[in-house]
């Protein structure tokens, strides 16, 4: 129990004498205040609804529209951005009231997602090569920017990635450089971890598949369990062979898809996304030589997804996908699914161990579907061994999150998600995907170098620049072209041009009165417009970083809108403000508390996207820890917070005439 005067002390606010009472643990502010006889408040108005109860004296409460008289036990509501003034009728007696005031347009804590605990893939790349923008741009920095988003939330969140060893596309690699299999995927591997580094992206998890050990035996007992179910068969088919003899799929085949028409390589087609025979494709040809291949007949194994039209007809329906890959499965599912091969005579990959099969390898996509199982299985979850885990994992207690290009769509939501219901587990329920990025116009490609290396624009731009500079031209839903010259102005535009300016001249207007934040005083109606626009964006980036309809480039976006308004709104703000050392008027309290709000919210939101930037927002407003509850980061400081007035921003320009040496058929 506490006795409060809830008179005295007191300070002036709007020539009302008022006492701040502080309530802990609620939303709610109060304050007793008093006009002395014959005065008014000044004309004012705020972000904040207002409950005026009168204790003592007998006044008028006025607004814009209307005019009441008051006397002791009458209460008044004001809305938010409602002007009003008070008045006390009385010539000798003071006007006692209560003012209780709260922000009833503030987000709700029911509206953000409750946290789950997540487990986030990307698909293991292909190690023939470093990673190029195009594939940086992808679901490498998009999982990661999830990860660092869901971390807020105080969820347990994994992010697992790896090496996609047994890829065909390893042995042409080795092929063309004169080197092993197994020495061109240990070289590159470790380039692509390396790359993942500089740009900021850390995995817990990473996928590493073996021949013969411990990681071939766990995707064969998963493969076993299968064919004891009669969901693998074996089958007699035509298969097509170059001149020595050698099984053509994959890397070693090109030709016209059969579903579209675009060139495709052996077994899907990257442009429609559809799986192929090799067999059916058109006008085929050996990659190699460029001869016709020859038909032979074959016994191969085949996994039954057909059996699982029902069934992956209702997991379409409700996981999280994209337009264009949902109509990829509503297209796959109305023609009817293809039982899928998965089995290619090779010396490359992981042998079959089925009698008869032993001279054939498991398909590297079918492997993949286990490769996933494997990487959640290192996760310290309940399981006494990797089976257990991998299930515990998939069992629809972890929300799972598979971030992939287009290219890759079929696998992940048809082919996987049958090979997991048939092991009565829950395949994913979330699809984060992206199209192609092209590079001035044209596809990125590593046969044609085409491309920049993710290293290369590292170097000239830095981490935070280099992940801004792909989220903000991700393709997400459409293919986006990714051009030097434009991205180069828009980052300088953004950050060392219009944000650092801002900060540099907020932190000059805090220090000539006084160094600290002030409380919003009252509201003009372009000071209202601009906090509205800033809680839309703060709600739209809300919405795009969540897991059911998350979007990095949203979220980028809204990050630039609100760098772009806040520019503005500064500039023309600069009329209010007096001269140093001058008492600040409240409109102009006002405009220095949206502006500190502002600074606080880019803090938290630049976290996931520029992390080095985040961090320098977080010491430059003072904070004592970085932003993670998005409630505290779209409310205003309180009164009399002090920034760190000495520290700058370092926030240097790109040279367009370094990027621009990046392009293809440039020189240094």
């Amino acid at each position: 129990m506490k006795k409060i005067n809830m008179f005295s002390p007191a300070k002036r606010f709007y020539n009302v004498d008022s006492r701040v009472v502080e309530l802990p643990g609620t939303a709610l502010n109060l304050m007793g205040c008093t006009l002395a006889p014959g005065q008014e408040s000044q004309p004012h108005n705020h972000f904040e609804d207002e409950l005026f109860i009168f204790t003592e004296g007998h006044g008028l409460v006025r607004t814009a529209q209307e005019t009441l008289e008051v006397n002791a036990g009458d209460a008044v509501h004001c809305a938010r951005f409602e002007s009003h003034t008070i008045r006390n009728l009385s010539d000798r007696q003071p006007l006692h009231f209560h003012s209780l005031y709260w922000d009833a347009g503030q987000l709700q804590p029911s509206e953000a997602e409750p946290p789950v605990d997540t487990l986030i893939f990307s698909t293991p790349p292909t190690p023939n090569g470093d990673l190029h923008l195009g594939h940086l741009s992808g679901p490498y920095i998009a999982g990661d920017v999830l990860k660092r988003v869901l971390s807020n939330s105080g969820a347990k969140v994994f992010y697992g990635s790896g090496r996609d060893d047994n890829q065909t596309y390893v042995l042409t690699c080795a092929a063309k450089e004169n080197t092993s299999p197994k020495a061109c995927a240990d070289h590159y591997a470790q380039a692509i971890r390396e790359t993942w580094q500089g740009f900021g992206i850390d995995m817990d998890l990473f996928i590493t598949p073996d021949n013969q050990g411990e990681y071939a035996d766990f995707a064969h007992h998963y493969l076993q369990r299968l064919h004891d179910q009669g969901l693998i068969y074996a089958k007699d088919t035509p298969v097509f062979v170059d001149d020595q003899g050698n099984a053509l799929h994959e890397a070693f085949l090109n030709g016209g898809c059969p579903h579209c028409g675009e060139s495709s390589d052996g077994n899907a087609c990257e442009a429609c996304g559809q799986p192929n025979q090799c067999t059916d494709l058109t006008q085929p040809r050996v990659k190699r030589d460029g001869r016709q291949p020859q038909l032979r007949i074959e016994t191969r194994l085949f996994f039954r997804l057909s059996a699982f039209a029902d069934d992956l007809s209702k997991y379409v329906q409700t996981a999280n996908m994209p337009a264009h890959v949902y109509q990829l499965c509503h297209t796959m599912l109305t023609q009817g699914l293809p039982d899928i091969c998965i089995s290619h005579r090779s010396d490359w990959g992981i042998r079959h161990r089925l009698p008869s099969m032993q001279d054939q390898v498991m398909y590297v996509w079918f492997e993949m579907a286990f490769g996933y199982l494997w990487g959640a299985s290192d996760l310290p979850v309940a399981g006494a061994d990797r089976f257990a885990r991998a299930a515990h994992c998939y069992s629809g207690s972890m929300d799972i999150v598979h971030c992939y290009g287009f290219d890759n769509a079929y696998y992940h939501t048809l082919l996987f998600p049958a090979v997991y219901l048939a092991l009565g587990l829950t395949p994913p329920r979330h699809h984060v995907v992206n199209e192609l990025l092209d590079l001035d116009g044209s596809k990125f490609s590593t046969s044609r170098r085409h491309l920049i290396w993710g290293k290369d624009f590292l170097a000239e731009t830095g981490s935070d620049y280099a992940r801004m500079a792909l989220m903000l031209t991700r393709p997400e839903g459409m293919r986006s072209n990714f051009t030097v010259t434009r991205i180069c102005a828009r980052i300088n535009e953004l950050f060392p041009e219009k944000l650092s300016a801002w900060m540099q001249r907020l932190q000059a207007r805090l220090a000539e009165h006084g160094g600290k934040i002030p409380e919003p005083g009252a509201w003009l109606s372009d000071q209202k417009n601009y906090h509205d626009e800033l809680r839309q964006w703060i709600e739209g980036y809300r919405q795009a970083a969540s897991t059911s309809t998350f979007s990095p480039l949203r979220m980028a976006e809204q990050v630039a809108q609100v760098i772009d308004r806040v520019s503005r709104f500064s500039a023309a703000q600069d009329y209010l403000l007096s001269a140093p050392g001058q008492p600040l008027s409240n409109h102009a309290r006002t405009s220095l508390a949206l502006q500190a709000l502002t600074a606080r919210w880019l803090a938290y939101a630049t976290y996931p996207l520029m992390p080095g930037l985040s961090e320098q927002l977080t010491d430059l407003l003072n904070l004592a820890e970085r932003e993670c509850d998005p409630q505290q980061a779209s409310a205003f400081f309180a009164a009399g917070h002090a920034p760190a007035l000495h520290l700058r921003l370092e926030l240097p320009r790109l040279s367009a005439e370094a990027l621009a040496r990046l392009m293809p058929g440039q020189t240094g």
